[in-house]
């Protein structure tokens, strides 16, 4: 059995989008976000180009995601990636499962793409007001409405700017898993 190579990161759209600015000396190992910042800078962007730059990085982080995890809601290899990289153990055999257990867990999703380039964990967060004020805090916003976005992204993106006040992490298990015995061990 053949295994597939790891993924080439200089491929990455993140990486990519980098590429198209040559005369800037992007450092893959810094986080992207304060890459980006540094190239607004260095380069002396002005406001309009700044504008379209961040919709270049916008798309690239969207394309980014996708390249990671999928882009359909509908498939539970997606699911269970998402689930991995959030480091739940064990992870969930049904999609059902999978969407309640990372619905239930709130990360910046610009971290989120950006831990597995940078090797640093991604810090989750108790409620979805949390994650709202690191967010705001860092001004790390994810794009909510890119044209790239798949339903898979699209199910995972919380209201940064309106939060649920209740929504937190607690999980629940469906009547199901509540009266299945524990696997032995």
């Amino acid at each position: 059995m053949q295994e597939n190579p790891a993924p080439n990161p200089q491929l990455y759209p993140i990486r990519t989008f980098f590429a198209n600015y040559p005369e800037f000396d992007y450092n893959p190992d810094a986080p992207f976000f304060e890459e980006y910042k540094r190239l607004e800078t260095d380069l002396q962007w002005e406001q309009k180009q700044k504008e379209i730059g961040r919709e270049e990085l916008r798309d690239a982080m969207v394309r980014q995601f996708n390249e990671m995890y999928g882009t359909s809601a509908d498939d539970l290899g997606s699911w269970q990636l998402l689930c991995t990289a959030l480091g739940m153990n064990p992870v969930p055999n049904d999609i059902k499962s999978c969407q309640r257990q990372v619905k239930a867990t709130h990360v910046n999703l610009v971290d989120f793409i950006e831990a597995p380039l940078s090797g640093k964990p991604v810090q989750t967060f108790k409620s979805e007001a949390k994650l709202s004020k690191y967010t705001q805090e860092t001004k790390k916003y994810f794009p909510r409405d890119n044209v790239n976005s798949g339903s898979l992204l699209r199910a995972l993106l919380r209201q940064i700017m309106n939060p649920h006040a209740r929504r937190g992490a607690v999980v629940k298990p469906s009547r199901k898993e509540a009266t299945q015995p524990a696997p032995a061990e």
